[in-house]
């Protein structure tokens, strides 16, 4: 017999598949299995989000998590998505450069939800979301507008919104298209891509170390800030609104000052030591998401042993390099 959760879940999909991207507007590519597929052999597909989409009217493509729950928990959050299914999502979207939503619907029933958000994954830094982070993102209950979705404009889409066939237009005849001008010689053809490959990937290099390194070097001056007790130098880290701070959501900076003051008070002496080999670096559209693992120490002196922690932590740092999110986990 099927679970009631997975049941719950196969209803919220097929609102998701038929509500919010309608076959009139989308192309359906790939679905994962179900739970009674799975149970006669599993598939590995179903590792990945439940729906792959195309647009018809842009040719882009991207994919759809749906997640359905009844109600809120007893602190007023949604248990979304575990950290698991998270990295492995980035890792996905990151591959294959298609951009990842999550659709959660809460509250009335799977197949008519009291409410719908739909939450690109790079907004998603933390597991558990309060009313008032879904709010932000939700759509009505309908078919979903391309507009809306704020695709990126790809190669491949940008190539298919070009085409006849996006535009009602006739194919060019074989016989015109072998009279267009081209490169005769095709050695100089060859050779003009691999220099425009060549310098595209000293580019992307250049960029990336340069934004890893000074991620570095602002992760290890915010520590620096603290251990320091310049409590008002964090400004020149943290933005002024913060989406969650490790186990709140919606801070302002005001807040966090008068946190970490409180809990310098509670804990003078404390170390960190950042394992560097482990730091991550994922550009999202507008921020850059951050992981790292640390070993943290609150230091006893002569009281006792000191208390060591091993934490993994998630930062997303905007264009500016403010802090707009950070949390922990333990590991």
């Amino acid at each position: 017999m099927q679970p009631e959760s997975f049941k719950k879940g196969d209803l919220f999909e097929k609102f998701v598949e038929n509500e919010l991207f309608k076959a009139s507007d989308y192309v359906l590519v790939s679905r994962t299995n179900s739970y009674d597929q799975n149970k006669n052999r599993y598939a590995e597909d179903t590792l990945r989000p439940d729906f792959k989409f195309r647009c018809k009217k842009t040719g882009q493509e991207f994919y759809v998590e749906a997640k359905y729950r009844s109600r809120f928990n007893a602190e007023n959050k949604l248990e979304v998505i575990s950290y698991t299914q998270i990295e492995r999502f980035k890792g996905i979207q990151k591959e294959e450069s298609i951009p990842i939503f999550i659709a959660i619907g809460y509250g009335g029933s799977p197949e008519n939800p009291d409410s719908v958000s739909l939450i690109p994954l790079e907004k998603l830094s933390y597991l558990e979301l309060y009313p008032s982070f879904l709010k932000r993102f939700n759509v009505e209950k309908g078919a979903i507008d391309h507009h809306a979705l704020n695709l990126p404009i790809t190669q491949r889409a940008a190539a298919y919104k070009r085409s006849p066939q996006s535009q009602g237009q006739q194919p060019v005849p074989s016989e015109i298209k072998a009279k267009l001008p081209f490169f005769k010689n095709k050695k100089i053809m060859v050779a003009i891509g691999m220099g425009f490959v060549l310098v595209a990937f000293l580019l992307f290099k250049t960029f990336n170390t340069s934004i890893e390194d000074t991620l570095k070097q602002k992760t290890a001056e915010y520590y620096t800030t603290i251990h320091s007790g310049n409590i008002d130098g964090l400004e020149d880290f943290i933005s002024p609104r913060v989406d969650k701070w490790y186990s709140r959501s919606d801070v302002t900076f005001s807040e966090i000052k008068e946190d970490t003051k409180r809990y310098i008070k509670r804990h003078p002496l404390t170390s960190t030591n950042i394992q560097w080999d482990t730091f991550k670096v994922t550009p999202l559209n507008d921020s850059y998401s951050v992981s790292y693992n640390m070993v943290y120490k609150l230091l006893r002196e002569n009281k006792g042993k000191d208390i060591i922690y091993h934490l993994k932590i998630h930062v997303v740092w905007d264009k500016d390099l403010m802090i707009t999110s950070m949390y922990e986990e333990r590991i």
